[in-house]
């Protein structure tokens, strides 16, 4: 009956601890030492462990930090800094401050297995310290939350040299404040001559007053500021960037005055609730592809501006004119140009007009169109270049003009007469 006794219950003849693992057991061999030894493992740590925690709390934050003013400088999504701050933080928490004695004493138990366990102890004992978990917090929290409020508290505007003057190179938006920013004429008594671009790209600003010594304005300097409503064309200004302006659905008024020589690639792309004004002097080198794309306000009879010599593809995409007039040195309408302007009724090519060709697509969904004569000058009609122009009628097309064989498709009651 002993020996019975004996055999279905070792537990009463051997020490439980020897029945878990050999981490287990020599964890708990370290633990028992640790309390002998008057150490808590909740309040105290070593002085080596606690300083390498502190380091790498300090460079999480400074990474933290150094985030933060990248993602305010280039007005990146607000989510994606408190996503990446977090990230970086858990992540630093996680590998480098999760040591504590009791660990540092496996790996040395473990590396020393000839020597007794309190001898490994003892003499590390002597560098025993106060567990510095509080201060590691105040750093974070003063280095990611604290210190950059403050610092970006107001909006900032930097400024670098460039040719004839300076230029607005960076912007950060405040966290307090309206966000309206007035560029001042002259910076260090020097004048303020350009915006370059992306400065103010993504950012959450709603006005901005511009210096009439501005002219310049490079490519997406003002690109998705979906809260701009407010900002005036400065007299002087010559140069309109690719993407400038592009998805500032907000803006009101845009001005064109009679020195801008340049009008980039998708400069008011979306623009969608601004009105347009253009000087009667304007003479411009070039309106380049999708500038005026989507902008429904830019409406009534319009008048191709002068100096241009091709209306470039997709230019003015799904506006809402009436009528367009196209200057006598127009050569080319590009693809898509007009299309989806479904209010135009009226193309009107001054008298000795140049146009030699229509590309593709150029009036397709043009529904008011209902007749247009094309110049003399004119050798080629693209593919679609009136598709789906439901109330056209009659196109008067120069004999000598090879026109593809779908440039009227599903314009079902068109009627082709050659002069």
């Amino acid at each position: 009956m002993e020996t019975q006794n004996l055999q279905n219950s070792p537990q009463q003849i051997v020490d439980p601890l020897f029945l878990k693992s050999e981490k287990e057991i020599i964890t708990e061999y370290i633990n028992r030492e640790l309390v002998k030894n008057n150490m808590d493992l909740k309040k105290d740590s070593l002085k080596h462990i606690e300083r390498k925690k502190l380091i790498a709390v300090s460079i999480s934050t400074a990474i933290s930090f150094i985030l933060i003013v990248l993602f305010r400088v280039f007005h990146y999504s607000n989510y994606s800094a408190g996503f990446l701050v977090i990230l970086n933080i858990v992540f630093v928490l996680k590998v480098f401050c999760k040591a504590s004695a009791a660990d540092f004493f496996y790996k040395q138990v473990i590396g020393r297995p000839d020597e007794n366990i309190s001898d490994i102890i003892a003499p590390q004992l002597y560098d025993k310290c106060k567990n510095q978990s509080v201060l590691r917090f105040l750093i974070i929290i003063g280095g990611v939350f604290v210190i950059p409020f403050l610092l970006f508290m107001n909006s900032h505007v930097l400024y670098e040299d460039g040719p004839n003057g300076k230029y607005v190179r960076f912007y950060t938006s405040g966290v307090i404040g309206d966000n309206q920013v007035i560029i001042p004429d002259e910076v260090d008594g020097v004048k303020v001559v350009g915006i370059r671009g992306d400065v103010f790209r993504n950012s959450s600003i709603t006005k901005i007053q511009l210096p009439e010594s501005i002219d310049t304005i490079r490519g997406h300097a003002f690109e998705n500021c979906e809260e701009l409503s407010y900002i005036n064309f400065p007299k002087n200004l010559r140069y309109i960037g690719a993407s400038a302006f592009y998805g500032c659905c907000l803006l009101k008024e845009v001005n064109i005055g009679e020195n801008v020589k340049y009008i980039g690639h998708s400069a008011f792309e979306f623009c969608s609730s601004a009105n347009f004004s253009f000087s009667e002097n304007l003479v411009l080198d070039s309106i380049a592809s999708r500038a005026f794309y989507y902008c429904r306000n830019l409406g009534g009879s319009f008048r191709i501006p002068k100096g241009i010599t091709e209306i470039k593809s997709q230019a003015f995409y799904s506006t809402s004119i009436t009528e367009v007039i196209i200057p006598e040195e127009i050569t080319r309408i590009g693809g898509y140009a007009f299309c989806d302007c479904y209010d135009l009724k009226n193309v009107i090519f001054e008298g000795n007009s140049s146009l030699n060709r229509i590309g593709g697509h150029a009036f397709e969904d043009c529904f008011e169109l209902t007749e247009i004569t094309l110049p003399p000058s004119l050798k080629e009609i693209g593919s679609s270049a009136f598709r789906s122009c439901d109330a056209l009628r009659i196109v008067k097309v120069p004999k000598d003009c090879q026109i593809n064989d779908k440039a009227f498709k599903n314009s079902p009651n068109v009627e082709i007469v050659k002069y």
